[in-house]
């Protein structure tokens, strides 16, 4: 028996006792919180997500956006919004999440669209070269107004509740063996994820997809090289411990996405009250979000040199003029095939080429 149809059984049993005895009074209404016609309610979170604890983008990210919305309900609101944490893929592994999340194995959850290669075809248009792709900040602006603009990405996730988009911004070869030619690529067994596979694959590396979690385990024991990512792995995941060399390739195309979801079902049994708080902090934290990936890709290169003696390495003029020769190609190739899967690949790229350049001009020099 469903929770409308015991209510109104309840009502009507109520409303009867309250004939018989004489005793029919209207209610008073409830005066706590904002929305004083709300029946205060109390809601419990399941979050999962790959990161570990101790990452910042749990520890400061995820917990100050739930902070803050748990304290914008108890303080606008009758209601209670608290979480219970599942890291390190606790609850559900990394290829798991989204799909999890949407079948209601918990609640809400934060990953890597791509790790589920196939599933969101136009979100890998960010993950290109040929784009400013000036930080963490310049590329999550870019992914999370993308999918605000197109109803062909929003349908790539319309089973479940974007939270919100954030990216990685630029990502380094972190290896174990120097890399300062384009030669050096050459048969290195590189982890990859989404994209940035294809630069890979052009510039003579062999990519190796991966979710980040299992990356400790396959350098330490020698199954990958090295790592196509941001530097702030270099600390969030210890990867500083089981590599040496950093050599600096903005120009690659790296740039992961990542999205926060939450299940249907438990975003429809939310009040309208809630809601609107969620989404007014989502829109806050996409900017959050991008600063602080920004910050922490700075202090994962300082650590890793300061701690472990990594040597980073700049490539000349010269030498990225190479490299970019064997990967201009890629953004082309990438519209092409989607425009012939009947994908408007043409449309996404230009939108965020036009994005990208908007909010590079507005804090490509954020972390300068």
């Amino acid at each position: 028996m469903n929770k409308k149809v015991l209510l109104f059984l309840l009502v009507v049993i109520l409303s009867a006792l309250l004939a018989l005895s004489g005793c029919g009074k209207s209610a008073a209404p409830p005066t706590n919180g904002a929305n004083g016609d709300e029946t205060p309610q109390q809601f419990n979170l399941q979050f999962a997500t790959f990161w570990p604890a101790v990452d910042f983008q749990v520890s400061e990210g995820h917990k100050a956006w739930a902070q803050e919305i748990s304290d914008r309900v108890a303080a606008e609101t009758p209601h209670t919004v608290d979480f219970t944490w599942h890291p390190g893929g606790a609850l559900l592994g990394p290829t798991e999440i989204y799909e999890g999340v949407a079948a209601g194995a918990a609640d809400l959850g934060s990953t890597c669209p791509l790790y589920t290669m196939g599933m969101f075809p136009l979100t890998m248009g960010l993950e290109l070269p040929g784009y400013n792709n000036d930080n963490a900040l310049v590329a999550s602006l870019t992914m999370h107004e993308a999918w605000k603009l197109s109803p062909e990405l929003q349908k790539e996730y319309e089973d479940v509740k974007v939270m919100f988009f954030w990216a990685t911004g630029p990502g380094d070869f972190i290896t174990n063996k120097p890399i300062r030619r384009l030669e050096d690529v050459a048969g290195q067994q590189i982890r990859a994820a989404g994209g940035s596979t294809l630069a890979i694959q052009a510039l003579g590396g062999t990519p190796v997809p991966m979710p980040m979690s299992e990356s400790y385990v396959a350098l330490d024991s020698g199954i990958v090289d090295g790592i196509l990512g941001p530097d702030d792995i270099l600390q969030g995941f210890k990867l500083a411990e089981v590599t040496k060399f950093i050599t600096k390739t903005p120009f690659v195309g790296y740039n992961v996405v990542f999205v926060k979801v939450m299940n249907l079902d438990t975003w429809n049994s939310l009040p309208l009250s809630v809601q609107q708080i969620i989404d007014e902090v989502n829109e806050e934290f996409v900017f959050e979000y991008g600063k602080l990936r920004t910050d922490y890709t700075i202090k994962g290169q300082q650590f890793a040199v300061e701690e472990f003696g990594h040597e980073v390495i700049e490539l000349s003029a010269e030498e990225k003029d190479r490299w970019m020769e064997k990967i201009i190609h890629i953004p082309q190739k990438w519209v092409t095939d989607k425009e012939a899967e009947n994908l408007p690949g043409q449309k996404l790229y230009e939108l965020y080429l036009e994005l990208d350049a908007q909010f590079s001009d507005m804090y490509g020099d954020y972390e300068k």
